[in-house]
C-alpha cells in the first residue's frame, strides 16, 4: 500500500516459476514482507505466465510496472531449471541477459545458488550465499547508498563475506550466513493469499516449524545448505500461529514447513497443541521414528488422510549408502504396515538408479515393496509411489560418484513399474529433468550461452533437447563425477566444516560398501 514515488528504492523480485507455485512457498513471503517493512523500499513481484514458449512482457503484480524499469532485480533459485525461466523473463522484458552487457543489477539467492553459483555466473551479477533474514537488509542498504553506480555497488557488495560477485571476488572463500536463533528471526504473520488461485498444498497459514535437518543423508543437498538444524520454540510457534491466524482467510488450517518432522519433543507438543485448538494441518514429508510413531492419532485428528513418507529405499544396502535409516529396514516395513492399519493411505518417495548397486539388490527391494503394496491392497488402502532417479549434487558424496546413464535408468524404472503396476500408482519424475538438474548443479564452468539459447528455444524439455543438439555441450561430468582428492569447482562456497568432513567420511564408507575405487 506504499506510494512507490516516496521510497528510495523500488526493487523487482522475480520468482522464476508460476504464480500459484510462488504463493505456495514461504520464502517469497519472507522476502516480500521483510523487504517491504522497510519504509525506504518498495519491492514488487514478477512471475512467469507459463513455463515454456515465449513470455509476454513481464509486469509487476503490484503496479503493472515493466521489469525493465527496475534497476535492481532480486531472484531466488529453488530448483536448477528456474534459471531458464528467469532468462525467459529477462528476454521478454527487453533486458540484456548477460551481466557484463547489462546496466541493471540481478542478484540471486536460494538453495541452488548456495550449492554452486558457477553455472549462472555470466547471467547473475551477484550471489547471496545465505538466508534472507541474515543478509537482505545489508544488500538493500548498500544499494540505497551506491546503487547509482553498478561498478561501485558490486565492489561494495563483494566486501560482504557471504556474497560472491563473479569477476570482482574470485579465489576467496564465501561463507554462508544464517539465522542462529529462529525465535528472534522475522516471521511474516501476514501472508499473501489469493481467493481465486489454489496453492499447491491447499489454503492455510504457512508455518515454518524448523530449518535445517539434524540428519545428514548422503544424497541431500538441502541438509547441507541449511545447516545447522534449528527449531522454533513451542511458545514462539504458538505466538506466530495465534497472531497469523487473525490475518488469514483460510480458517484454522495450517501448512507446516520443515525438512525433518516430527523429530523432537517440541514437534510432538506442537501437534498436541494443534489438536487441542481444533486446527486442521497439512504436514510435510514425515520422518519415520518414535515421535511419528506416537503422533499417528494426533495426525489423524488434524485431518490428514494420507501420510507422506520418504524411506528413499527398501534396501539394506541403499539405506547404508544413503545414510538414511541404516539397519532399520524391518522396522520401516513394520511401521508402514502399522500406518496402513491405522487407516491412512500412503505416499512413498523412493530413489532408484544408484551406481554400483546390483540388479539382484534392486530385485530384492522390489520384492519388499511388492509385499507392502499387497498388504495395503488387502486393507483397501491406496499407496502412491514417487520414483525419483538419484541426482548427484554438489557438497554430497555423489559429487564423486555421478549418475547412472539414461538407458540404465529407464531399464531400472521399467522393473519397478512392471512389478508394481497392479498394486500401486507409480509416479515417476522425468529422467531428462533429473539429468538437467545434475548438468546445471555440477557444472564446473558458466553456462550462460547454453541457458540463453535454451531460453530462446522456449525453455522446457523440448527446448533443452534442441539446445543440446545444436551446441553439442559436453556434460559427461554428470555420469563420471569428479575425482576425489582434486579440487572441486564449488569448494570456495563454505557451508561449514561439519559438512566438508562428514561428506568425505560418507564417501569413504560408501566406497568400501560398494567396492569401487
Amino acid at each position: 500500500m506504499k506510494n512507490p514515488l516516496r521510497v528510495k528504492a523500488r526493487i523487482a523480485y522475480v520468482y522464476p516459476s508460476l504464480y500459484h507455485v510462488m504463493i505456495s512457498g514461504l520464502a517469497p513471503d519472507i522476502i516480500y514482507y521483510y523487504s517491504n517493512k522497510r519504509e525506504d523500499t518498495y519491492i514488487e513481484r514478477f512471475t512467469c505466465s507459463k513455463l515454456t514458449g515465449v513470455e509476454p512482457e513481464p509486469r509487476s503484480l503490484e503496479t503493472k510496472s515493466r521489469l525493465r524499469d527496475f534497476p535492481l532485480i532480486l531472484t531466488t533459485l529453488h530448483y536448477e531449471p528456474d534459471i531458464v525461466n528467469l532468462t525467459r523473463l529477462l528476454i521478454a522484458g527487453g533486458i540484456e541477459v548477460f551481466s557484463k552487457n547489462r546496466e541493471s543489477v540481478v542478484i540471486a539467492g536460494g538453495p541452488v545458488v548456495m550449492e554452486n553459483p558457477i553455472p549462472y555466473s555470466d547471467i547473475i551479477d551477484a550471489f547471496v550465499i545465505g538466508e534472507v533474514e541474515a543478509t537482505l537488509n545489508q544488500v538493500v542498504d548498500l544499494w540505497i547508498e551506491y546503487g547509482d553506480s553498478k561498478k561501485r555497488f558490486l565492489e561494495e557488495l563483494a566486501e560482504l563475506e557471504y556474497v560472491y560477485v563473479p569477476g570482482v571476488k574470485e579465489g576467496e572463500k564465501i561463507t554462508r550466513a544464517y539465522v542462529s536463533n529462529l525465535d528472534e528471526a522475522f516471521y511474516p504473520v501476514k501472508q499473501v493469499e489469493n481467493t481465486e488461485v489454489e496453492p499447491v498444498y491447499g489454503r492455510g497459514f504457512k508455518l515454518e516449524a524448523s530449518r535445517g535437518c539434524p540428519f545428514i543423508c548422503g544424497f541431500c543437498m538441502e541438509t547441507r545448505v541449511f545447516q545447522p538444524y534449528r527449531e522454533r520454540s513451542l511458545s514462539r510457534l504458538k505466538h506466530i500461529l495465534e497472531t497469523g491466524i487473525q490475518y488469514t482467510s483460510s480458517g484454522r488450517r495450517v501448512v507446516v514447513f520443515s525438512l525433518s518432522f516430527p523429530v523432537t519433543n517440541t514437534h510432538y507438543q506442537f501437534l498436541e497443541y494443534l489438536v487441542s485448538e481444533n486446527y486442521i494441518a497439512s504436514l510435510p514429508s514425515l520422518r519415520i521414528n518414535k515421535y511419528l510413531e506416537k503422533s499417528l492419532d494426533l495426525i489423524k485428528l488434524l485431518g490428514q488422510k494420507t501420510l507422506t513418507l520418504a524411506p528413499e529405499s527398501l534396501s539394506h544396502i541403499k539405506h547404508s549408502v544413503f545414510f538414511k535409516y541404516p539397519g532399520m529396514l524391518d522396522y520401516i516395513k513394520q511401521f508402514i504396515e502399522s500406518v496402513i492399519d491405522s487407516g491412512f493411505n500412503l505416499k512413498l518417495y523412493l530413489i532408484y538408479g544408484v551406481k554400483y548397486i546390483s540388479r539382484d539388490e534392486v530385485a530384492r527391494e522390489i520384492e519388499y515393496l511388492y509385499s507392502i503394496a499387497k498388504y495395503a491392497k488387502s486393507k483397501n488402502k491406496k499407496i502412491t509411489i514417487g520414483l525419483n532417479p538419484l541426482v548427484p549434487k554438489p557438497h554430497t558424496l555423489f559429487q564423486w560418484i555421478g549418475m547412472l546413464k539414461k538407458e540404465e535408468l529407464l531399464e531400472e524404472l521399467k522393473l519397478y513399474k512392471s512389478s508394481l503396476k497392479s498394486l500401486v500408482e507409480a509416479r515417476e519424475y522425468d529422467i531428462d529433468w533429473s539429468i538437467i538438474q545434475a548438468q546445471l548443479a555440477l557444472s564446473p564452468k558458466p553456462l550462460g550461452e547454453f541457458i540463453y539459447k535454451w531460453a530462446v528455444h522456449g525453455g522446457g524439455l523440448a527446448g533443452w533437447r534442441r539446445t543440446i543438439r545444436e551446441t553439442g555441450l559436453n556434460y559427461s561430468y554428470v555420469y563420471t563425477g569428479f575425482k576425489p582428492g582434486e579440487g572441486l569447482p564449488w569448494e570456495f562456497i563454505d557451508l561449514g566444516e561439519k559438512t566438508r568432513i562428514s561428506t568425505y567420511a560418507q564417501f569413504e564408507v560408501v566406497k568400501k560398501l560398494l567396492g569401487f575405487n
